[in-house]
């Protein structure tokens, strides 16, 4: 089993003060693979996996910027430090562009926005002076960092892969070979634009960039090597070069395993090792990114050779950013990397179980399933922690049956060689489609096996297996999860192809005993027949939930639905605009639902992010979308609650953050109460927190002199209060009264918040 960890200790993860922070949101993204940095006279930036953070050379401290804190996007392919302008040039995957400077985060969305442009796609960065040349897919874009706003937009109608500027005019290579222009002349005119033209190497070849260094113009011609001055002389002839990078008035050379470094066009110096990225702000020392190894800060020494100058810095994080499945527990957080479409398409992912303590990050590889089994799993899609041993689960596979885990430790492989599970072609161990897992209140383990005769597998509480043949799901393309309710009814949904989809309900008692429904009558009599269903949750009042293309329904007497009684509920809400009815998230295909400790429904959907519905289904009290919040993508694959913390995991297609939600599990009593924070200042947003309490508990608030402030309920062991009175004014500076009693008033408690203005 292979374990990683932040190698700097974790007093050095700070956070700047002159930044705007959302403390509700937290992101745990992956930094595992180190492939850009860049250098400024203070700190280090670095991209991994898409994410970057900060290291200050000066204090060592580490800071992540990310959607949650600083940044308006996720997904970083490019990032460059313009020393003129201080600041530090941000271009995310989808043409979103930040400009990072000490005053702040400027955001400049043209590209992404513009649905004028076909190819948007970025190649390179030019910078010169104050300028960033951005070399695109449809020509050149000119960004004035110190101004932060669109310079120019040299709309070419060519794929252009780089660009630079000696002696006055612009280079640029394109999918046409190398044209330039004068910087005098009117360059948004494409016309006044000229071939440069080479010798006939270039016809056959295509030049991937041109730079300039040491005030002569240089080419890279792919698969043949670097080149200079009109007459191609070579400077370095190979087929092997990843890529080429001025820093600090260096030419750097990045191949498989060396670098070239380039003071002049004399014979170069070398560096060994998997480099992917290097950047230097001061001579003979430079910082490289070492892709797995993270960073770390060479220098020249006295005779001649590279030494490194402090260790390798990698944050601690996921193993990637693909949190299929979340699953969290008192005391670990579990990740699936997986995953299949919602049409079914196998996403083709190697089988990684990452699991966090609440305090650092660990994981289960493949690797250590085909060590133990000689399979490699792939598409991991739901996780069964044991009852009674959260550190005992169950892994399903999309194609490579069940893994079981202990202690970290992979101890069994489950598939047709010793268990009922069945693959759908005899001779190839690769098609165990297996996907919802859950147990039963005597805990035995319950799973789906699709496209077979018998769907339903049970791994007892005794270590036997058996198989449930169930009419409405044999034979059926995709059996999906496993609700197991608190009356012990298993429900299992289909979700599709359509003809397909439907939901079936085995007997709590009898297990031979089903039904099977594809369609359903709502509370105003009307015919539903959803194109599939798409996920099953149970409510704080016994209430079923279904997920479906056509938005959530419930069944308010689940137990009686076996017996074809398929009357459902639909949430009507009133607009606010012109008050009419309206369905709730009516024609959204819901991927999960979760019930928080308050009986509030969270809803994960493909495309519109998260919506939360309050706990007497009346009102829409939170809708998280990457418009409106740091979320870090609108499709959602999963989500799960800590009762204990009531913080919020949300697994999206692009990593994983979290809520830091309102609801916790109430206690038996009052004796852990406490406020925080307190006192409550200024800068604490005027929001405190009241927890330990019971669930459903009376909270008023009152002044010293008894006058009521603030009254309500607690969401399961927690209350909330933002500073205000009954007219919405801030209240004063002093000591207010928390008065608490339970839902029957039988107890009750008081405490004091201090309020500072």
């Amino acid at each position: 089993m292979k374990r990683f960890a932040c190698i700097l200790i974790s007093f050095l993860l700070l956070t700047s003060a002159t930044f705007a922070n959302n403390n509700s949101w937290k992101t745990y993204l992956s930094y595992f693979t180190t492939r850009l940095v860049e250098e400024s006279s203070s700190k280090v930036y670095v991209v991994a996996e898409g994410s970057l953070f900060s290291y200050d050379k000066e204090d060592n401290s580490i800071r992540q910027l990310d959607k949650s804190n600083y940044l308006n996007d996720t997904e970083i392919i490019c990032i460059n430090y313009n020393h003129t302008a201080k600041s530090l040039l941000i271009i995310y995957e989808n043409a979103n562009i930040d400009i990072l400077s000490e005053d702040g985060v400027y955001n400049l969305p043209y590209l992404f926005q513009n649905t004028q442009l076909r190819n948007k796609e970025i190649y390179s960065v030019y910078l010169y002076n104050e300028y960033a040349y951005i070399s695109t897919g449809f020509g050149i874009m000119v960004v004035n960092m110190n101004k932060k706003e669109i310079a120019e937009t040299y709309n070419l109608s060519l794929q252009t892969t780089s660009c630079c500027i000696l002696d006055n005019y612009l280079y640029a290579s394109t999918e046409n070979g190398v044209i330039y222009g004068s910087l005098n002349d009117n360059l948004l005119d494409s016309n006044v634009w000229q071939t440069y033209s080479l010798p006939s190497l270039t016809e056959e070849k295509e030049v991937s960039k041109v730079f300039v260094f040491k005030n002569r113009l240089f080419f890279l011609i792919d698969q043949t090597g670097i080149f200079y001055d009109r007459e191609l002389t070579p400077l370095l002839n190979t087929n092997h070069i990843k890529g080429v990078k001025i820093t600090n008035d260096k030419l750097i050379v990045l191949q498989n395993d060396t670098i070239l470094i380039y003071s002049d066009i004399g014979a170069p110096t070398s560096l060994k090792g998997n480099i992917h990225d290097i950047s230097s702000f001061k001579n003979d020392t430079y910082w490289v990114a070492e892709e797995e190894k993270g960073i770390k800060c060479i220098a020249r020494n006295s005779s001649g050779s590279y030494e490194t100058k402090t260790e390798s810095i990698r944050l601690d994080g996921p193993r990637m950013n693909s949190p299929y499945k979340v699953v969290s527990t008192p005391s670990k957080l579990y990740l699936a990397a997986g995953g299949k479409t919602s049409g079914g398409i196998r996403f083709g992912n190697y089988g990684f179980i990452m699991v966090y303590d609440y305090n650092k990050w660990s994981y289960i590889s493949q690797e250590d399933v085909y060590e133990k089994f000689k399979i490699n799993p792939r598409d991991y899609l739901s996780i069964a922690v044991h009852p009674a041993d959260e550190n005992h689960l169950y892994v399903s596979s999309f194609g490579d049956g069940v893994v079981e885990i202990k202690d970290m430790e992979v101890i069994n492989l489950y598939n047709k060689n010793n268990s009922t599970l069945e693959t759908i072609i005899e001779n190839n161990m690769g098609y165990h489609f297996i996907h919802g897992l859950s147990f039963d209140k005597d805990n035995n383990l319950w799973m789906t096996n699709s496209q077979i005769q018998e769907g339903i597998k049970i791994l007892d509480k005794d270590g036997k297996w058996h198989s449930v043949y169930v009419e409405g799901l044999s034979e059926k393309y995709s059996l999906n999860d496993i609700l197991i309710t608190s009356s012990n009814y298993k429900w299992i949904n289909v979700p599709h192809p359509q003809e397909q989809a439907g939901i079936a309900i085995i007997d709590a008692l009898d297990n031979n005993t089903s039904f099977f429904f594809s369609t359903m009558t709502d509370q105003d009599d009307k015919l539903l027949t959803p194109s599939g269903y798409t996920s099953l949750a149970e409510d704080k009042d016994g209430y079923v939930w279904v997920g479906t293309t056509s938005g959530p329904v419930y069944f308010t007497q689940p137990d009686r639905v076996i017996y074809n009684e398929t009357r459902c509920n639909r949430i009507k809400l009133t607009h606010e605009d012109h008050g009419e009815l309206y369905y709730f998230l009516d024609n959204q295909l819901i991927t999960c639902i979760k019930v928080d400790q308050g009986n509030r429904k969270w809803f994960g959907t493909e495309g519109n992010g998260v919506y939360v519905l309050n706990e007497d289904n009346q009102e829409v009290i939170h809708q998280f979308t990457t418009a409106n919040s740091p979320l870090l993508s609108d499709h959602i694959y999963s989500i799960d609650i800590n009762d204990q913390t009531g913080e919020v995991f949300i697994g999206t297609s692009k990593g994983l953050i979290s809520y830091q939600g309102e609801a916790i599990a109430g206690k038996e009593d009052f004796s852990d109460v406490y406020a925080f924070p307190n006192p409550v200042r200024p800068e604490y947003d005027d929001r405190v927190t009241i927890t330990g309490l019971m669930d459903n508990s009376n909270v008023k608030i009152t002044d010293l002199n008894g006058n009521l402030i603030y009254q309500t309920k607690s969401i399961g062991g927690q209350a909330t209060w933002n500073c205000r009175n009954r007219s919405g004014q801030r209240v004063s500076t002093g000591i207010y009264l928390v008065l608490m009693a339970s839902q029957n008033g039988s107890e009750s408690i008081v405490t004091k918040i201090a309020v500072i203005k």
